[in-house]
């Protein structure tokens, strides 16, 4: 079961599907995901790689003003549209189907928090951050969960470990 862990919307189910591609974050690592960034009231967030959208919702739940999810897998958009129903905040919400990598290359728009979570072993950090350099407000956060064993030796991070997970926060400090 998944479920929005806090604020407006907190206890409240989402739905989701067995997908080997498709991995739900962790409750205890989306927690701490969430109680790192801390503020979210009012702010524009883009989750990449979003599948079903329980970082996004989270964000909303929290108080972000907007998130544009970003998935390629019909099936995942399908679900998140339904959770974006459930709680009836789907018309205030932008669901792009498309690529990540190609979406991140026409992204004009800039944002306060971006959520990665990519399929492990896929990609890495590498493959982001200069990408996503514009799009992220001064003092923006980017937000990258990954398996443990990537590394990210030559950038000044702040990496959480759970398990098998690594949380990966990068601030665009100008």
């Amino acid at each position: 079961m998944i479920k929005v862990l806090s604020g407006k919307y907190k206890n409240r189910k989402l739905k989701y599907f067995n997908n080997p591609s498709i991995r739900p974050t962790q409750s205890r690592v989306k927690k701490s995901l969430f109680d790192t960034i801390q503020d979210l009231e009012g702010k524009k967030v883009l989750d990449l790689f979003c599948g079903v959208g329980t970082l996004g919702i989270e964000a909303i739940s929290r108080g972000a003003k907007s998130v544009k999810f970003v998935d390629n897998n019909n099936q995942a958009i399908n679900i998140l549209k339904q959770n974006l129903s459930l709680l009836s905040i789907e018309s205030e919400q932008t669901i792009i189907n498309s690529d990540v990598i190609k979406f991140i290359s026409n992204e004009e728009e800039k944002y306060d928090l971006i959520l990665a979570d990519p399929p492990y072993h896929k990609f890495n950090l590498e493959d982001f951050l200069p990408s996503l350099y514009d799009n992220i407000l001064n003092n923006g956060i980017f937000c990258y969960e990954t398996g443990k064993h990537e590394h990210t030796d030559n950038l000044e991070l702040k990496i959480k470990k759970f398990g098998s997970t690594q949380l990966i926060f990068w601030r665009k400090n100008v």
